[in-house]
């Protein structure tokens, strides 16, 4: 069985009074609202989705329940809300609460201080709860709200906040967001603000769109700035377009909302004919789904043509039907009144009726200047809203800083870090260039002197090999010496000998020629033996030379001109002086500097 609104209404306010007598009792039972058994708790079913879908969950659950519902048991049922989800620690459920308060009191009590409060509270808390995406959200919907009744520069601040809101965010992130779009675009639209209106719908047309008729909505708004803006054949295949998508989806609804406009460019063309049938079903449909206002203008529309085909009676009668249907009307419609003032005027002076035709003409110019002056008021708003627009001021008080200017500041900054960015690029780029060519450098470099040392130790190699060859031959001359000697030989000839063997020990030039070949190879060696042991003579360091080649006693004793008692004499005379233990040989220790 099927409540009547006023069944309705009378089981709500029984229930309020079953609930102020018999709380327990009434707590306990279960409550029947629209058809629907509500459980003990108005919100059960959004317990059981999960945290990512209880805010929607809720929304829908309230619109489709609790919107209409008397005013105490509506905040009952939000407040029960509120302790579920503080209860399921669900800040984002929490938040969702004071919006749909906000939404409640819009709805049944119109433009009213307690939306305003409780849309400031959803923000506040939002906010307080780094709740990005719900403060933007929220914002959107107080612009809306004021937009609904008609405060166009408050509801323009709110959606540039909002918007400002999503672009931190970043779109992409936003749920929903070409929906957003759409309806920014409808609020430019009916402020005759198309260029914005335009620029909206084509930003909502990049992100997916949640419904069907969401879509439907756009290709007709886009094809009413066409139809404004006198292009009727882009008007056309837009609305044609809607029309299309709305028989596809089998809406009603939007079927004869397209098919009315198509009529209406058809009218506008002087193709009436043609149009009548499109607005006729337009007017047909509008009144089965109760859509008055638009049943309305198509009607005016109807009036239209009749008039042109010189049907006064059904023309003045459709007249009289479109003053019902707007009578009492919740919205403005005075330019709808105007409309029907003006053609009442011109019917009458048809039918040859010049005094009544008077009357009307005269309640036609009184409508005519009202809405000249709110059509005035309506273009102020306008212009304090591009005011708005062009300030956009970044206050939290006030009005926040001009977008355009933000959004030309963010750009400069990008575009600075990119030139930055190049700039780096390029400075890095030559960097690994210039150390690519050290390193080439460094590397030839040391392939040289890693040539230059391996020559260098073949040449010492050689030098010590002659060394040793050298002393062979003072072997040789020695032992003939001695030979000589023990034969009495001519002493002349001992002498001669003598000289040769002389000839062939280590002198100061071949001492100073080997000296800068072993530099080469060791070319720290002089300099750590006198760091470490400074009171060694020129004769010690070079037996510490000859010692570091790893000469033996004979072949030092043959370079050096000593005999071989004298060579070790002279290495323990030398390792006294050099102060080094006992156990330590002086071979060991220069092996190692």
């Amino acid at each position: 069985m099927k409540f009547t609104r006023v069944k309705k209404t009378v089981l709500g306010l029984l229930l309020l009074f079953l609930f102020s007598v018999h709380p327990f009792h009434l707590s306990a039972a279960f409550l029947i609202q629209s058809n629907v058994i509500i459980a003990q708790h108005p919100f059960d079913t959004v317990n059981k989705v999960t945290k990512a879908n209880r805010c929607e969950a809720a929304t829908i659950h309230y619109k489709r329940h609790y919107r209409h519902i008397p005013e105490a048991i509506a905040m009952k049922y939000l407040d029960q809300l509120s302790v579920m989800a503080r209860d399921l620690n669900d800040k984002a459920l929490e938040s969702v609460v004071f919006d749909l308060k906000a939404d409640y009191y819009a709805v049944n009590k119109l433009f009213n201080n307690l939306s305003i409060a409780y849309y400031q509270k959803a923000i506040d808390f939002a906010t307080d709860n780094n709740l990005a995406l719900e403060k933007a959200v929220y914002l959107h919907h107080e612009g809306m709200f004021y937009a609904n009744f008609k405060h166009n520069t408050a509801a323009c601040l709110f959606f540039l906040k909002s918007q400002e809101a999503f672009r931190d965010i970043g779109f992409d992130k936003v749920p929903n967001i070409g929906s957003y779009y759409s309806q920014v675009a409808e609020f430019y639209y009916n402020l005759g603000d198309y260029a914005n209106a335009k620029i909206q719908l084509q930003e909502s047309l990049k992100y997916k769109i949640k419904t069907p008729r969401e879509r439907i909505g756009i290709e007709n708004t886009l094809a009413l700035i066409y139809r404004s803006n006198h292009q009727y054949q882009q008007a056309l295949n837009y609305f044609n377009r809607a029309l299309n998508l709305a028989r596809q989806n089998k809406d009603t609804v939007w079927i004869g909302i397209a098919t009315g406009n198509i009529g209406s460019v058809y009218l506008m063309l002087n193709q009436y004919e043609k149009a009548l049938p499109y607005i006729q079903t337009d007017y047909n449909q509008s009144l089965k789904y109760g859509e008055k206002i638009n049943a309305t203008i198509a009607l005016l529309r109807l009036v239209k043509i009749n008039l042109l085909k010189n049907n006064v009676k059904q023309g003045l009668k459709q007249l009289d039907t479109a003053q019902i249907l707007i009578h009492n009307s919740p919205v403005p419609v005075l330019n709808l009144e105007t409309d029907i003032l003006d053609l009442r005027a011109i019917f009458y002076e048809k039918m040859g009726l010049p005094a009544t035709a008077l009357e009307f003409r005269k309640k036609y110019e009184i409508a005519k200047d009202s809405l000249t002056k709110q059509n005035n008021v309506a273009a102020v708003e306008v212009v304090k809203m591009q005011y708005v627009i062009g300030k956009k001021l970044a206050e939290e008080t006030r009005l926040k800083t001009q977008a355009k200017v933000e959004t030309v500041a963010r750009d400069t900054v990008f575009i600075v870090f990119f030139l930055l960015l190049v700039i780096l690029v390029l400075v890095y780029n030559r960097q690994t260039l210039k150390i690519q060519k050290d390193k080439e450098i460094l590397r030839s470099e040391k392939l040289r002197v890693d040539d230059e040392l391996k020559y260098t130790g073949m040449k010492l190699r050689s030098y010590t090999e002659n060394l040793r060859k050298n002393n062979m031959l003072i072997d040789s001359f020695k032992e003939q010496i001695e030979q000589l000697k023990i034969k009495n030989a001519d002493a002349a000839v001992v002498g001669h000998l003598e000289e040769l063997m002389q000839a062939h020990i280590m002198t100061d030039d071949n001492w100073l020629e080997f000296k800068k070949i072993f530099l080469k190879v060791y070319p720290n060696f002089f300099f750590d033996i006198k760091k470490q042991f400074s009171s060694l003579s020129e004769s010690d360091i070079r037996l510490l030379t000859l010692l570091k080649l790893q000469s033996t006693n004979k072949e030092i004793a043959n370079m050096l001109g000593i005999t071989v008692e004298g060579v070790k004499k002279a290495k323990q005379r030398l390792k006294k002086k050099m102060n080094l233990e006992s156990r330590i040989t002086i071979e060991e220790t220069i092996l190692k500097i």
